[in-house]
């Protein structure tokens, strides 16, 4: 701008000076001075032309630099909108008031901003309120003065009212100091935070726990130990070295370890040791040992073996028992049997010390189990389990193991083994005697037995009889109901075959497709009553040939679910095949009758759905056993029509429906099933659904499908 203003004021006083020099000359009538006047005007007038090109050539050159540096300011503009709108943590434009100018997506996300708000975003809504004033509002001031500061564990609230715990960062940015701006990030710390705070609980949880640990131990006099199989070093604890009061600086070896064994327990520990394998059962003993000094100890081992880092390690512990060892054997001489035997009823008494291991039966209880006067049983359940009856012995079993850990008392009938005089029977009941403390615990059980062969005989024959007139009745309401059913078919047959004999002696026959097929129709449900009546007859009489076989059910259930497809496609209902595509379904079942019976429900499931419904086909491995579900969106049953619904010729109330069937179906897939070992149950909601399920039993590991079992 100078130079401009310079070069138009020398304009201006060449243009003066030429005109005062040339009216001088002109007035002087020098016409040499005048034409001297206008060379020195010609040549300032070149020196400006000169002096304009190259002041032209400078406002060229800062037009272009002021182009470039507009253009690098836009540049570093954008990258700076875009690093803001891209940070990965949540970043704000704030004013020295504290209003949210601007903010990035993720601080939208962070703070559950809503993109549509009337008023402006002000900080102290973000904030807990008391440490917006007590220390978020002063660092705007410090910030300002420092050019940044840094806040930790702030208290944010979001706009959707959830609050976390955040990082603070505040940078003040270059402007006007007058109405200062500043950018803010926060990073959501609060997981972290929780992370340190559980660590922090986790630590001294586990220092505590320690100390108690060591604690119990030193009580309980316990000492650990290590033993590296492959290197044969051991290492010892500090608690073990106290239990055996050895030297801290007595180095720890196997050799040394067995030193402390008696000639007994040297060989079971050593054998203990060879004998334990990585993913074996631990093995817990008692031997005999003594410490440094040669006082005797009774101590439990207990350990096992796992793989480390370096190999094979047997991990293990030894407790000094000796007080425990020496009190059961005072208990044990001070152990009261009872005498008592009820000679007149027959009763046998027996009494268990499980703490020592020792039975007491009385001669009544020896005589009622078989055993001799030299038998010296230490075991109830192994005592009695081999005078039991196989399928009975682990009932007994299971009744003591409960009343052992709960505490309480029991009673049971049993069977005695098969022997030369019939079937016998024993009523046994027992009692636990308790011993008290924070953590009661069974340590004697005392009881008796008696011999209920007489009273089992006489149930029998009362059941029997009862059986058997339940029997005569079904029969009849069996037989009655047959009766009523066959009489359907052929009444239809006889009817017909009636009409077609009339017009024939009258001798204008005219075969009717119609009734002739209303006679094929009625022999056809004749000959269905009749197979379906063999089979259940067959079942029944023990004569139909059912062979158990490792099935797999996928295969299976795809061909049935082919086979209805047709029925579906008319009702169009949507087959849902859930078990197909999945792991092996395995059972133990007869092929052809498993596919009947899984035909009969699914035609069912088609037959009884509505139009457009669905029907569903899954699987499950439960208990054992695998339980196939063939579930439909029909009309459901009453709590009344599932009562009947097994029963023959039942068929829910579909008796008027106009769908075809004989109500023989689901009764011969229950006697089916039932006669290969599964069961098959029902559920339904009237108006909903309805869901059979048929559970059949599993192959063990070792079958394969098409084996014979």
């Amino acid at each position: 701008m100078r130079q401009r203003d310079r070069l138009v004021a020398q304009v201006a006083s060449n243009g003066a000076d030429l005109r005062s020099d040339l009216l001088d000359a002109l007035k002087r009538g020098d016409m040499g001075a005048a034409e001297a006047a206008l060379q020195r005007n010609d040549t300032k007038v070149r020196t400006l032309a000169e002096e304009l090109r190259i002041y032209q050539a400078e406002l060229h050159a800062q037009a272009d630099e002021l182009q470039q540096s507009r253009e690098r300011t836009e540049q570093a503009l954008s990258r700076f909108t875009t690093l803001f709108l891209g940070m990965p943590v949540a970043s704000m434009l704030v004013s020295f008031n504290g209003e949210v100018i601007e903010h990035n997506g993720q601080a939208e996300r962070l703070f559950a901003m809503q993109r549509q708000t009337m008023s402006a975003r002000l900080l102290f809504r973000m904030v807990d309120s008391q440490q917006y004033q007590q220390r978020v509002r002063p660092a705007f001031h410090q910030a300002r003065a420092l050019g940044s500061i840094t806040l930790d564990e702030v208290g944010f609230v979001a706009e959707d009212g959830r609050r976390f715990i955040g990082e603070m960062h505040l940078s003040t940015l270059p402007g006007d100091d007058e109405t200062p701006q500043f950018a803010m990030a926060v990073i959501d710390r609060t997981e972290h935070i929780e992370d340190v705070r559980a660590l922090r609980e986790t630590t001294e949880a586990l220092r505590v726990r320690e100390a108690f640990l060591a604690d119990t131990a030193r009580l309980a006099r316990i000492g650990g130990w290590e033993y590296d199989i492959e290197c044969a070093t051991m290492r010892w604890s500090s608690h073990l070295r106290r239990v055996f009061e050895l030297s801290e600086h007595e180095p720890a070896t196997l050799e040394r370890t067995l030193q402390l064994c008696t000639p007994d327990g040297h060989a079971a520990l050593s054998g203990a040791l060879h004998a334990a394998k990585p993913g074996q059962a631990p093995f817990d003993f008692e031997l005999d040992m003594h410490d440094a000094h040669g006082r005797a100890l009774r101590v439990r081992v207990v350990g096992h073996a796992e793989l480390g880092d370096d190999g094979p390690v047997v991990i293990g512990m030894f407790q000094d028992i000796t007080a425990q060892a020496q009190a059961r054997r005072q208990i044990g001489e001070l152990t009261e049997r009872l005498s008592v035997a009820n000679d007149a009823g027959g009763i046998g008494v027996w009494d268990w010390d499980l703490q020592h291991g020792e039975l007491y039966l009385d001669g009544r209880m020896r005589e009622l189990t078989g055993f001799g006067d030299d038998v010296a049983p230490s075991d109830l359940c192994a005592a009695l389990a081999g005078c039991l009856h196989a399928e009975d012995a682990p009932v007994f079993v299971d009744a003591v193991h409960h009343a052992v850990e709960a505490c309480t008392a029991f009673g049971i009938e049993l069977r005695l083994a098969p022997g030369p005089g019939g079937e016998r029977w024993l009523h046994l009941a027992g009692r636990a005697h308790v011993e008290g403390g924070p953590a009661p615990r069974t340590v004697r059980l005392v009881g008796c037995a008696w011999d209920t062969t007489d009273e089992h005989q006489q149930a029998r024959l009362l059941a029997a009889k009862q059986a058997a007139e339940s029997a005569n009745r079904a029969k009849t309401v069996f037989l009655s109901r047959v009766s009523h059913e066959l009489r359907t078919p052929l009444n239809a047959i006889l009817g017909f075959s009636q009409l077609m004999r009339l017009e024939a002696e009258a001798g204008d026959l005219v075969v009717k497709p119609y009734r002739v097929a209303m006679v094929e129709d009625a022999a056809r449900h004749l000959l269905e009553l009749v197979n379906e009546l063999l089979n259940v007859s067959g079942i029944e009489s023990g004569q139909l040939a059912l062979k158990r076989v490792a099935l797999d059910l996928r295969p299976l259930v795809r061909d049935c679910l082919q086979m209805i497809a047709a029925q579906a496609a008319e009702m169009q209902l949507t087959m849902d095949d859930r078990c197909s595509d999945g792991p092996p379904l395995l059972v133990l079942a007869d092929p052809l009758r498993t596919k009947e019976v899984l035909l009969n429900l699914l035609s069912n499931a088609a037959k009884y759905n509505r139009t457009g419904g669905r029907i569903t086909v899954s699987a499950r491995h439960f208990a054992g056993s695998v339980e196939l579900t063939v579930a439909d969106t029909g009309r459901g049953l009453s709590e009344q029509q599932l009562a009947e619904l097994f029963q023959p010729f039942s068929r829910a109330g579909a008796e008027c429906s106009g769908i075809p069937g004989s109500g023989m179906g689901l009764y011969f897939s229950k006697r089916v099933v039932e006669a290969m070992g599964g069961r098959i149950e029902v559920e339904s909601v009237a108006g909903e659904r309805t869901a059979f399920t048929v559970a059949l039993d599993e192959v063990p590991l070792h079958g394969a499908p098409g084996e014979r079992l």
